[in-house]
């Protein structure tokens, strides 16, 4: 908690989501752990919705926003960036499920694959990488993403288990990314303005006052 709340003090971009997403990831892991599933024919429906439909719209969708901004602004690393997300989630997630660790990797219905959860690694993926691009709808990105996670084990696709690996997974590979990008150029467009021109701003602005 200590970590988190040092991350929150540093007006660092990254700090700040990459706090966040701790934050929410761990919520996210004791939410998936204690509830079961319902066996409500509403939430049932929901549930189904949002880890079908509801889960490759929030994909699609979030990769365009990303995309179509940073082609807009000619940032290619950021593309290149969203993509590789993409591309390392799947072959991650693949990669682990055709090991077959038992007893993980079966599902509560019964079938295979069940480990780790895909729908939670790349929904808490791609939030992270949103809140560091559009930090003003952080909100927004996470309630899809803990939503999402929370369907895989309402329609008795995953176990809490397998969600909480998911979750993880998908934070720690948007993590080792964005790190990595933070040396290019490009990332000049969330790190905070030199302390000289914010003090420059200051006395601009104490001018107009008097």
């Amino acid at each position: 908690m200590r970590t988190l709340l040092t991350l929150l003090k540093n007006k660092d971009s990254f700090s700040k989501t990459l706090a966040m997403a701790l934050f929410i990831g761990v919520m996210t892991i004791l939410l998936v752990l204690n509830v079961q599933k319902s066996n409500d024919s509403a939430l049932l429906s929901v549930g189904t919705f949002l880890g079908g439909i509801g889960n490759d719209l929030f994909l699609i969708i979030s990769n365009l926003i990303i995309i179509v901004w940073a082609w807009r602004k000619r940032l290619k690393s950021v593309i290149k960036l969203t993509l590789f997300l993409d591309f390392l989630v799947w072959i991650s997630v693949q990669g682990i499920k055709l090991l077959k660790i038992e007893p993980w990797y079966l599902r509560p219905n019964g079938g295979t694959g069940g480990f780790p959860s895909g729908h939670a690694t790349h929904a808490f993926g791609m939030a992270f990488l949103l809140s560091l691009f559009f930090p003003r709808f952080s909100w927004l990105w996470y309630v899809c993403a803990v939503i999402i996670s929370w369907s895989r084990v309402e329609t008795a696709w995953h176990n809490g288990f397998q969600v909480a690996a998911g979750v993880i997974l998908g934070v720690g590979l948007a993590w080792v990314l964005i790190a990595k990008w933070l040396t290019h150029p490009d990332a000049a467009i969330i790190k905070p303005k030199p302390i000289e021109q914010e003090q420059k701003a200051e006395v601009r602005h104490s001018y107009v006052a008097e």
